[in-house]
């Protein structure tokens, strides 16, 4: 690194600029203050794998949820388990299914865990099935729509 020389008015040379040792205890300085910065990232990074895993693991057990939901019967009680890729990774699921009870409902709970780890719980959902047979029939005394119109 060269170094300027400035002449004044009398006519002498002045150094100007940084000597070495200033620049390293400059750099110095700056690596301190960009090792948090380095940090926060890493740490927003890690929180960000951890949300889409969470998201991932939400959808698998939303899909295991509605296709037990649109079966027009009830469930055999007991467990079931499958995998289900999302987003090219592989989640695995749980759904317990409890008996059906004298209200004509039966408890859905969907465990989902990434398949790569398996022991912790990405997502946890609970519904309700409703049977046919546990739906009120239509006994209302007003008429339809089409009706009311003419």
């Amino acid at each position: 690194m060269g170094m300027l020389f400035v002449r004044c008015a009398k006519g002498q040379r002045i150094e100007a600029g940084f000597s070495l040792v200033e620049t390293v205890a400059a750099l110095g300085i700056l690596a301190m203050a960009a090792i948090p910065l380095l940090q926060i990232s890493t740490d927003a990074t890690r929180n960000t794998a951890a949300l889409e895993t969470r998201l991932l693991a939400r959808t698998v057990g939303e899909n295991v949820l509605n296709r037990a939901l649109a079966l027009p019967t009830s469930l055999d009680a007991g467990l079931r388990s499958g995998l289900e890729m999302q987003m090219g990774r592989t989640f695995s699921y749980t759904l317990n299914v409890s008996p059906l009870g004298e209200d004509g409902l039966q408890g859905l709970e969907v465990l989902v865990r990434e398949d790569r780890d398996g022991a912790t719980v990405s997502a946890r959902l609970i519904s309700l099935k409703a049977t046919l047979q546990a739906l009120p029939a239509d006994t209302s005394d007003e008429p339809s729509g089409t009706e009311a119109q003419q």
